[in-house]
């Protein structure tokens, strides 16, 4: 009994050390690849409870993304330095929320990702993604983030959004380092619902 207790742990012990030498061979593999990095295009399946909306993304680091969402409504999403804005083109609304509380805060810095992979605890796999949860700290909900296995590209993000509910984010046909002219200007509507 003692024999086959002593095997088992030294199995245990041999495989905690494999799964913990791939995954800083892996974690390696990405930040190499990510800090080359300078800008994100992409295109977008957002899920969040019953909802599902498409669009399209440019994220430029550090701390810049737009999202334009398909459908009439002209839903944008736009964070600036530390200002984050939902637009409505079709009601002519901007909406107003603070980076500091949200996963963008993380996203959209390379270093804080970095630090955060750096001390990942458990890479899972699954459906040909790494999914690393990012500790999370009492000011910022947790975040998952997607690494696609074949590329090593984020792949995506899951979140908890401003409303509580669990916001799944896929990036599809990603292209790095791309010439973008984007000035990420949020739009300012007058009390009469023009554009000045």
């Amino acid at each position: 009994m003692i024999k086959k207790t002593i095997i088992f742990f030294i199995f245990f012990l041999l495989s905690s050390i494999s799964y913990s030498d791939n995954n800083n061979i892996l974690i390696e593999k990405f930040l190499t690849k990510f800090k080359s990095i300078n800008n994100i295009e992409f295109n977008f399946i957002q899920a969040s409870g019953d909802v599902v909306e498409k669009g399209r993304c440019f994220l430029s680091y550090p701390k810049k993304l737009i999202c334009r969402y398909e459908g009439d409504e002209g839903k944008e999403i736009i964070v600036k330095n530390d200002a984050l804005v939902i637009v409505k083109r079709k009601f002519q609304r901007v909406y107003y929320y603070r980076v500091a509380n949200s996963p963008f805060a993380t996203i959209l810095d390379k270093n804080k990702i970095i630090n955060q992979i750096k001390n990942v605890k458990e890479i899972i796999n699954e459906n040909n993604v790494f999914i690393l949860k990012f500790s999370s700290d009492p000011e910022s909900p947790s975040l998952h983030l997607f690494i696609a296995k074949d590329t090593l590209d984020i792949a995506g993000w899951k979140t908890i959004g401003y409303d509580s509910q669990i916001v799944d984010f896929k990036i599809l046909n990603s292209q790095k380092n791309v010439e973008n002219q984007e000035k990420f200007e949020i739009p300012n509507f007058d009390l009469f619902g023009n554009r000045n």
